[in-house]
């Protein structure tokens, strides 16, 4: 049995909007939501940061802490101590 197409209510979007995406993707050669969803949020997110260099800052900082880059200077010692 195949899985039930979605219609972005699991994404919060209900109203006259769900409707603008179900027909778009239907216009879109039904093109899936979650791919039209993707496409739409890479472009604003693309967009933001370009307009806004301070969102750009915080974001790369987010960013940074996320994926556990730190400022510090790691040395590398060689494993039987010579230097």
């Amino acid at each position: 049995m195949g899985r039930k197409p979605t219609t972005g209510a699991r994404y919060g979007i209900t109203g006259p909007l769900q409707d603008d995406l179900i027909d778009f993707c239907e216009a879109h050669r039904g093109a899936p939501i979650d791919r039209i969803i993707r496409d739409a949020l890479r472009a604003f997110i693309d967009d933001r940061l370009a307009a806004e260099p301070e969102l750009k800052k915080r974001f790369d900082e987010a960013r940074r802490l996320r994926l556990g880059a730190k400022d510090s200077v790691v040395q590398l010692v060689p494993k039987n101590g010579e230097c």
